[in-house]
């Protein structure tokens, strides 16, 4: 299987030292990275420069969605697989073999379940629920995993700026595209809970997604978070 893996970036050249030694380790031979770089101002470059093997793509437009497609886009044909994930999670060690298996035993898409790099009882609540299979379980740190064909029928993620994860797991689920949350975990930065509190997150959380499924303006969710939350 020829796994594609695909980092969406703006200024994470801290996690990007951390991240690409183990996805070299485990992909070695069989696929490429791709670093889907939004116009980062920080070191990102100069990361990359240690890493030939991996490709900085410098996208035509900043967003995660539009990102994540160029990079996708770019020689779909030579891979088996798109794997999409955020550079401040760290999959779990195996994670090749758990993708190349849940797409032989018939999953075209697919996640993980997560936990935190840090110990909370209420985050530890948080990932819990990341096993059961409601979209307000789902996220973009979760990372997902398509099959060529199921990114191609499914047209890749949409133009959006926030919420683009959400929307396109409803998609896989309303064409009846058999989908897995893998019985391990990704381990998920808690930066934002470090610099804004369980509290103040989990209802600004909360709010967005409300207003994503009334239908609200994209716009409108995001200032919502700018207002709500301090950058982490």
């Amino acid at each position: 299987m020829r796994l594609h893996i695909i980092i969406p970036t703006l200024n994470e050249a801290d996690n990007l030292r951390e991240l690409l030694p183990v996805l070299r380790s485990e992909l070695a031979g069989k696929g490429k990275i791709t670093v889907a770089d939004g116009g980062s101002s920080d070191d990102t470059r100069q990361v990359l420069a240690q890493y030939p093997d991996v490709e900085l793509l410098s996208c035509q437009t900043c967003g995660r969605a539009p990102q994540m497609n160029e990079a996708a886009e770019r020689g779909l044909d030579d891979f088996d697989a798109l794997y999409f994930v955020h550079a401040d999670t760290r999959p779990p060690r195996g994670f090749y073999q758990d993708i190349r298996t849940s797409i032989a035993e018939g999953y075209p898409v697919g996640c993980y379940r997560f936990r935190f790099d840090m110990w909370h009882p209420l985050l530890a609540i948080n990932a819990f629920f990341t096993r059961f299979r409601g979209l307000a379980c789902r996220g973009g740190d979760q990372s997902l995993y398509l099959t060529q064909e199921a990114y191609r029928r499914l047209g890749g993620f949409r133009d959006m700026r926030i919420m683009e994860d959400y929307d396109i797991i409803q998609r896989v689920w309303a064409n009846e595209v058999p989908f897995r949350i893998m019985p391990r975990a990704i381990t998920v930065s808690a930066r934002k809970y470090r610099v804004n509190g369980w509290y103040r997150v989990q209802m600004a959380n909360l709010k967005v997604f409300r207003m994503y499924k009334a239908g609200a303006p994209e716009e409108a969710m995001i200032r919502c978070y700018r207002e709500r939350l301090d950058p982490w």
